[in-house]
């Protein structure tokens, strides 16, 4: 799904070295031309910047 296509409650799973790793979209703003993306997971709360165009592998 397109960033700028995310809403609060899209989930991501991310696996590194074996292990799944499951992301909660909190918040979703836009900044200038950019979308900054907070997630949540088990290691906390952590947000990105990302082109709106940019495609990541979430499910509602």
């Amino acid at each position: 799904m397109k960033v700028k296509e995310l809403l609060p409650g899209d989930q991501v799973v991310d696996r590194r070295r074996g292990e799944e790793i499951r992301f909660e979209v909190v918040a979703v703003d836009k900044i200038g031309g950019l979308f900054q993306v907070t997630f949540r997971s088990m290691l906390g709360l952590a947000s990105a910047c990302y082109n709106g165009n940019a495609y990541i592998a979430a499910v509602r």
